[in-house]
């Protein structure tokens, strides 16, 4: 009886640990996916701001980007991803105006 009372006990604190473990796991991947987004956000902010910068400074280089790696280049994914960010952000407004 005694052997079968303490498997029971063991058994539900095994339960419990378990339920434990995984709210501690759950809030570690809830704090590592807001530091992905908050490093997201701070890579893609780093790479508007430095693209402007080069545009204006040294614009040979978006030109010899393109003409060693055509459209696989970094300058084309800058194009294009601005191009999105501004069609985006144009037809939001247009969406808002109309509503």
């Amino acid at each position: 009886m005694q052997g079968v009372m303490e498997q029971i006990l063991q058994g539900i604190f095994l339960i419990a640990l378990l339920g434990v473990i995984f709210v501690v796991l759950f809030q570690v991947v809830k704090a590592l996916g807001g530091l992905f987004l908050i490093g997201l956000i701070g890579g893609i902010l780093f790479m508007e701001i430095y693209g402007i910068y080069l545009f204006f400074t040294e614009r040979y280089l978006y030109v010899e980007d393109l003409a060693a790696n055509g459209i696989w280049s970094f300058t084309s994914f800058y194009i294009t991803f601005n191009i999105l960010l501004v069609a985006g952000l144009v037809a939001k407004v247009v969406k808002s105006r109309i509503a």
